[in-house]
């Protein structure tokens, strides 16, 4: 049965010198791989090309229910992005979130509210030209409501710490990388009220951003299974978010 469909791509994956092996989020079946054959230049319609992580295709594809390949038939890009790859610091932060979307959704089922949530969200940003420096803290926080993982941050008095192995505050214990004290908890606490148009007056520096993403990386750690080190976080510590 043919589908017509349209998703984010979260990883591409050379299987031979014709085929390549993509992960994809899609609105109608969620996680879902293909086995997609075709050219590697740049006249194919399904060139690898068209396959970039963080890539949004409108495609169709014949949906096997006990294949665990699917094929694709034909796809084209929903929207062209404008910033993210022209900006080595959005280009930098979309990676990380969809290294961080490659491994929360891949067994994720049809959640069409969450497919637009992201697509909405890096279109934004895509197309953001200030007070975006605090956007993959935010997706972040937001993200994790829709896969059931977010933190809890009602019951705060004065003086707590956050235990992010429980995700809510706690009283007791010291400050460490799963526990959460002092400012660190005030900026947690307002960056998961904030929305897009509202986070620029969240006032951060480079470092309490580098402390907070570490935050959130170890958070989902604890909270998804299997979540590995990033490889792309390394590499976003080093730049500067001065957006």
């Amino acid at each position: 049965m043919y589908i017509d469909d349209k998703g984010i791509v979260l990883r591409c994956v050379k299987y031979d010198d014709k085929s390549f092996i993509v992960h994809m989020f899609t609105v109608s079946h969620g996680h879902v791989s293909f086995m997609v054959n075709g050219s590697r230049g740049k006249r194919s319609g399904m060139s690898a090309r068209l396959f970039q992580p963080m890539t949004f295709l409108s495609f169709q594809w014949d949906m096997k229910p006990n294949a665990s390949l699917q094929r694709m038939k034909e796809a084209r890009l929903l929207f062209v992005q404008q910033g993210i790859p022209f900006d080595p610091i959005k280009r930098s932060v979309a990676m990380l979130l969809t290294e961080f979307m490659a491994y929360t959704l891949r067994s994720e089922a049809a959640n069409p509210d969450l497919y637009l949530y992201i697509e909405h969200s890096l279109q934004w940003y895509d197309m953001a030209e200030e007070g975006y420096a605090n956007f993959h803290l935010v997706f972040l926080l937001k993200l994790a409501r829709f896969l059931g993982i977010a933190p809890n941050m009602e019951a705060y008095s004065d003086g707590d710490l956050f235990d992010l192995t429980d995700g809510r505050f706690t009283p007791y214990g010291t400050a460490s990388e799963t526990v959460m004290s002092g400012n660190d908890i005030r900026l947690l606490f307002l960056l998961s009220g904030a929305t897009y148009e509202t986070m620029g007056s969240i006032a951060m520096n480079r470092h309490d951003r580098a402390r907070m993403v570490r935050y959130l990386a170890t958070y989902y750690a604890l909270h998804i299974a299997n979540f590995p080190s990033l490889q792309s976080l390394d590499i976003l510590q080093e730049l500067f978010f001065e957006g």
